[in-house]
């Protein structure tokens, strides 16, 4: 029997992707993949459309987000998969990040207007076009206005974490974000652990309910792989993973291409039905 794929972790235009929900999903029927998540940041708007456009015989679409969550400095992010897309507490929440996320680009763009990085916010907006506006939609403007030599450049000199004109989101604490998934029938798995080295945090997430660990993705070698793994069956969680799909130069990996194992959503689907039914 040929192994079954799945690709838990990919991202829109409505968030930080570069296409649109309809071309995620032809890149889906392209890909030997048998499921998606459709994990946009603070927004279910891709997820949504994506839903009304599948056809029978496509893969199946799991419902997916990617909250950010303030803890010690950092941003952690946190993918959350098989809630109630209609959960009238996690939608307030997700409109009021929306907010948010507008007023700290606007935060961002005033510093750099100080360190001499001469973009305005009515640019940033537009690049956004339906999307809440977030640093990727920043860093294009300031590569488009010839303001730093590559796209990824306006990351690591100016507005990646702790550089000059970066703001912390106001966001959730990973507690309340993991609480709110939980509300709405879903689980939550830390993404890309490697990065920023939030698998530093695993066993203090773990005691406030984390339920994976994603440890397929293609920031992670595969030392970092088995590194990970190891967390998971020490800390009883469940191993999930996926290309983490922009569509932006140098935004990691084409969509199917880390080779998730089914398994690994079928465990959290059982994750999932276990928590409902203690509830």
């Amino acid at each position: 029997m040929n192994p079954r794929y799945v690709d838990l972790h990919m991202h829109t235009d409505c968030s930080d992707g570069l296409y649109l929900p309809s071309e995620v999903l032809a890149f889906v029927r392209k890909a030997d993949i048998v499921a998606f998540s459709i994990t946009d940041h603070d927004t279910l708007a891709g997820y949504r459309e994506a839903r009304s456009l599948l056809q029978k015989d496509d893969p199946e679409l799991i419902p997916g987000l990617e909250l950010s969550a303030a803890h010690d400095g950092l941003d952690l992010h946190l993918l959350a998969y098989l809630f109630d897309p209609e959960d009238p507490y996690l939608n307030s929440a997700l409109a009021e990040f929306q907010a948010r996320r507008n007023q700290r680009a606007a935060l961002i763009v005033e510093k750099l207007n100080d360190l001499g990085i001469s973009i305005d916010l009515g640019q940033v907006i537009r690049k956004a076009g339906k999307a809440a506006v977030g640093r990727p939609h920043i860093a294009e403007v300031m590569f488009e206005q010839r303001q730093v030599p590559a796209y990824l450049t306006a990351f690591e000199k100016y507005i990646g974490n702790g550089k000059p004109a970066y703001v912390l989101k106001r966001n959730f604490t990973p507690r309340e974000a993991i609480e709110a998934v939980h509300k709405a029938g879903g689980v939550v798995v830390l993404a890309h652990p490697q990065i920023d080295e939030t698998f530093r945090y695993i066993e203090e997430l773990a005691g406030m309910g984390l339920d994976g660990i994603e440890i397929h993705h293609s920031a992670h070698q595969q030392r970092h792989v088995e590194q990970f793994r190891h967390l998971a069956e020490r800390f009883r969680l469940v191993c999930s993973g996926g290309s983490d799909f922009h569509g932006r130069e140098g935004r990691h990996g084409a969509i199917g291409s880390q080779h998730v194992p089914e398994d690994c959503l079928l465990r959290l689907k059982q994750r999932a039905q276990t928590r409902k039914d203690r509830q």
